[in-house]
């Protein structure tokens, strides 16, 4: 059981120890918050490893007095320990498992001249509970619960998994008590909601259950969630809720899957424009169920007419072979002769042949289509002009661009991206995966994160996404991706430009069948240039990456093998 390392005292900053704490993350420890009353600051040992350590106190529960509930605080170490924490155990078994009272373990660090720890055993379960917050605790024979055994946990000796924590001590005999109370992990977490990151729950995975209760975060339980939760479920839940997080885990831990579903789907009219928005996408990605049937079959929706902008780089000089064609009812049209041209001409040519070819589908839904070589995907062509002599940008009608690599009829990448559009369009909705700003992943992680999940379609990141990301997500074949070329730089990313942006853009197009992106883009575009310049939208310098492999237009004969 790796010694028991995660056993610790907690002490005043000034010395002297004032009761126990158990660790749970590798810089987190659980004590009682009337074991640190009044401090801000305090000190944490492991016995016999490491001593001594400042320690920051975070109240979390409403104790103020004894006898109050919430009798909780967690202390944050400035650095991270090198010790397993404790094996906490899963909620719902312990109704299953505690019916009959079970001997437990605790440690204590009492008042002693040898300053160490002292042991006794106990017995609980859940039918000894009180004012439905504690459980009692009995001694064993010739054990002693004792001032600073508050704060310990109350853990199975046999497996170290731990069901609560002490809080009091009922002292009959001088300073020795035979009966005592502890919180169980189920109260514990009413208190410190971030206690449900850590537990063994049966329902989503530790990811989406994290996600939304950050998403909730702040949410009161109110009397129309009330009527909600009494509506789905058919029980009124007595007594309530801390927050609208303690009622989604009363629904996911208590009933079938439909319910949580329903109750989440309830959620949303409560919460402000920007967490409604998160929660449909959450939802949608995380709980069956919550997707709409499949569109109707690909031919009831017309495929987009396209002015299909190739740029090749040629092997030797800083030149481009230029070809634009059309696309037109779902084969190649008019094309014009391909140009070879330098670098700095490629905006000349490329304006010239879309003015000149993109007056025949006028009369047609059409768009414009950036096949670029991957270096070039960020380049802002909806700026560039549609008809260079009024000075008329691109902007008007809907920007994509493409892999131009996708378009060789020998790529790799291609074959790769017609399973994941396939998936797309017989799914009839974008279901966007979002990658924040401040996501930690390297690029052969994130490579590996899209080559492990080969339903993801669509990324929409927070922020310009570096080289290795982009990369990854060509080469395994994803075929929409979308996001803003302004960087984010803030200095924390808590409420940043990028978060922002990214559920905007995650909200704005989760719902919408993968053939309506370009218009969504457009019009996501259309309505940053009326927002306020100071502030972040998700539509300003939007990039657009939609590449449907079918729209393939013929090689130019130029084009260098």
């Amino acid at each position: 059981m790796d010694d028991w390392q995660w056993r610790a005292w907690v002490g005043h900053p000034s010395g002297g120890r004032l009761g126990a704490a158990f660790l749970i993350t590798e810089n987190r420890l659980l004590t009682c918050a009337h074991t640190v009353r009044g401090l801000d600051e305090a000190r944490v040992g492991f016995p016999g490893l490491l001593e001594d350590l400042p320690a920051t106190v975070v109240r979390c529960g409403d104790w103020e007095r004894e006898g109050d509930p919430g009798d909780v605080a967690v202390l944050e170490l400035s650095r991270p320990v090198p010790y397993e924490p404790a094996r906490l155990a899963d909620p719902g078994g312990l109704h299953e498992h505690t019916v009959t009272a079970r001997t437990f373990a605790v440690c204590g660090f009492p008042r002693r001249s040898d300053q160490n720890e002292r042991h006794a055993t106990v017995t609980t379960s859940p039918h000894r509970g009180m004012r439905r917050e504690w459980w009692e605790l009995k001694t064993g024979p010739g054990d002693w619960l004792e001032e600073g055994y508050s704060g310990s946990a109350v853990y199975d000796a046999d497996t170290g998994e731990v069901i609560g924590m002490v809080t009091n001590a009922e002292l009959r005999y001088g300073d020795r008590a035979d009966l005592g109370w502890m919180l169980p992990l189920p109260h514990i977490r009413t208190y410190w909601e971030e206690l449900d990151d850590l537990l063994p729950l049966r329902w989503l995975t530790p990811d989406a259950r994290r996600e939304l209760r950050e998403l909730l975060r702040g949410v009161r339980f109110t009397d129309p969630l009330a009527a909600d939760l009494e509506r789905i479920t058919g029980r009124r839940a007595f007594g309530g809720f801390r927050s609208a997080w303690g009622s989604v885990r009363y629904v996911a831990e208590g009933w079938a899957e439909e319910r949580l579903v329903r109750y989440v789907a309830a959620l949303g009219p409560h919460l402000p424009d920007p967490a409604r928005g998160r929660l449909t996408t959450w939802s949608a990605r995380h709980l069956r169920g919550t997707a709409p049937a499949p569109a109707a079959a690909p031919a009831a929706r017309p495929e987009p007419a396209s002015v299909i902008v190739r740029l090749e780089r040629v092997t030797f000089g800083n030149a481009f072979d230029v070809t634009v064609h059309t696309w037109v009812d779902g084969a190649a049209g008019a094309s014009l002769p391909t140009e070879r041209v330098p670098e700095r001409g490629v905006r000349a040519a490329v304006e010239a042949g879309v003015a000149a070819l993109a007056p025949a589908l006028f009369d047609r839904d059409w768009m414009i289509e950036f096949a670029v070589p991957e270096g070039w995907l960020g380049k802002p062509f909806e700026q560039w002009y549609l008809d260079p002599r009024k000075r008329i940008p691109m902007r008007r009608c809907p920007v994509v661009v493409r892999d131009v690599d996708r378009l060789r009829p020998d790529s790799i990448r291609r074959g790769l991206a017609h399973h994941r559009w396939r998936l797309l369009t017989e799914r009839g909705r974008s279901d966007p995966r979002p990658i924040a700003c401040d996501a930690p992943r390297k690029a052969r992680e994130f490579e590996e994160w899209l080559e492990a999940n080969v339903d993801f379609c669509v990324l929409v990141y927070g922020s310009r996404p570096v080289k290795g990301w982009l990369t990854a997500a060509l080469n395994n074949g994803i075929p929409v991706m979308l996001w803003t070329r302004t960087p984010c730089d803030a200095p924390s990313h808590e409420d940043c430009r990028g978060h922002r942006v990214l559920d905007e853009l995650t909200a704005a197009i989760c719902d919408e069948h993968p053939i309506d992106l370009p218009r969504v883009a457009l019009a996501l575009r259309k309505a940053a240039l009326i927002a306020p310049k100071d502030e972040p939208h998700c539509g300003r310098d939007l990039t657009l990456l939609w590449d449907d492999p079918s729209r393939l237009p013929d090689p130019p004969l130029a084009m260098e093998v």
